[in-house]
This record gives C-alpha cells, sequence and structure tokens, in this order.
C-alpha cells in the first residue's frame, strides 16, 4: 500500500512500515539509580524500582486492513504479573511455549494518534520462538481496540502512519522501524 505523503511528499509503503516503542513507559519515569538496578532488553524489561518489582514483554498489536489481507503492527510492552513472566521467561526458547498462556497484562506503550492507551487490558498470547507475542486487547470501546477487532480502512492507516511519521507526540518513545 504505496501512497505519496501530504506532509513531506516521500513516497511511503506501510507494507514495509511498522511502529515500536522501545521501552515501556514506565522506564522513561526511572531514575538513572532505579535504571542501574533495572534490566531493558529487546523482548523484555525487569525493573526493580522503590514501587516495586515490575516485568514487561515487547509484542505485536495487530490491526487488520479492511478489504485487504494486511495488518499493520505496533510494538507494544505489556506488564505481566512475577508468575506469568517467569513462566514466559523460562519457556522462551521451547517450541511448546505457544501452549502457554494466553497471560493478562496491561498495556504499557502510548501510541500516537489515539486517546490514552497506556493501561488498556490484554492479553499476551505466545507463539513460536523467535516470534514476538500476540498482543490482544479486552473488547472495549477505545479507538485501539475497536481497530483491532473490526479493522481499519486503508485511507484512516495512511493518516496514522503520517501522524506516526511526521506528527506524533515528542514524548512518545514510539519510532519508525522497519520491523516490530
Amino acid at each position: 500500500m504505496r501512497f505519496t505523503c501530504a506532509t513531506c511528499g516521500n513516497e511511503h509503503d506501510i507494507d514495509e512500515i511498522s511502529f515500536g516503542a522501545n521501552a515501556p513507559v514506565q522506564w522513561d519515569l526511572l531514575t538513572d539509580e532505579e535504571r542501574s538496578q533495572s534490566v531493558l532488553g529487546g523482548e523484555q524489561c525487569e525493573i526493580d524500582s522503590p514501587a516495586g518489582f515490575s516485568c514487561y514483554v515487547r509484542g505485536c498489536l495487530d490491526i487488520p486492513v479492511r478489504g485487504t489481507n494486511r495488518v499493520f503492527t505496533w510494538g507494544v510492552w505489556c506488564s505481566l504479573s512475577v508468575d506469568s513472566y517467569v513462566e514466559l521467561v523460562k519457556h522462551w526458547e521451547d517450541p511448546e511455549r505457544v501452549k502457554l498462556g494466553p497471560y493478562f497484562g496491561w498495556l504499557c506503550t502510548n501510541l500516537p494518534g489515539y486517546p490514552d492507551t497506556f493501561a488498556l487490558r490484554t492479553k499476551v498470547h505466545q507463539r513460536q520462538p523467535g516470534v514476538r507475542p500476540f498482543v490482544e486487547l479486552e473488547q472495549t470501546g477505545h479507538p485501539l481496540a475497536v481497530e483491532q477487532r473490526e479493522g481499519i480502512e486503508p485511507e484512516h492507516l495512511r493518516k496514522r502512519v503520517i501522524e506516526a511519521l511526521h506528527g506524533g507526540d515528542r514524548d512518545n518513545p514510539s519510532s519508525p522501524a522497519s520491523s516490530v
């Protein structure tokens, strides 16, 4: 799905664009000392702070594109309970991990162009090793949950991509990436 961007004049291919947060929102709230006691990896995050110990996993939140067989993927972080996180990590490389879960979590990523997405209820579904978990939002009236459930019109997706590329929230840790 290629289009010429009205903002920058460049041609963009939505099939080659996805956006992913580099860390859960909570990471950016830590002091340097708290970060030194915590771990941020590419797929998992453990935060140890005076507020307590918390665990996060990176996943893919897919939005079907109406009238196509395509999806648009947001790379997001979800919090998990310590028990769920320990089970997930223990079986990270195990092909049988797809039989585990889903795990309840909270969305820990703010996405540009939507009302506040932080702390939406999720289910995190394991996939084969090497594939990030699939994040399913609770079926609510939040626009992101509605889009995940019902799909997004291609023109509306173009607007979301343009906003994320050129007019996104400067405080949002999301950044364009070729894959999430």
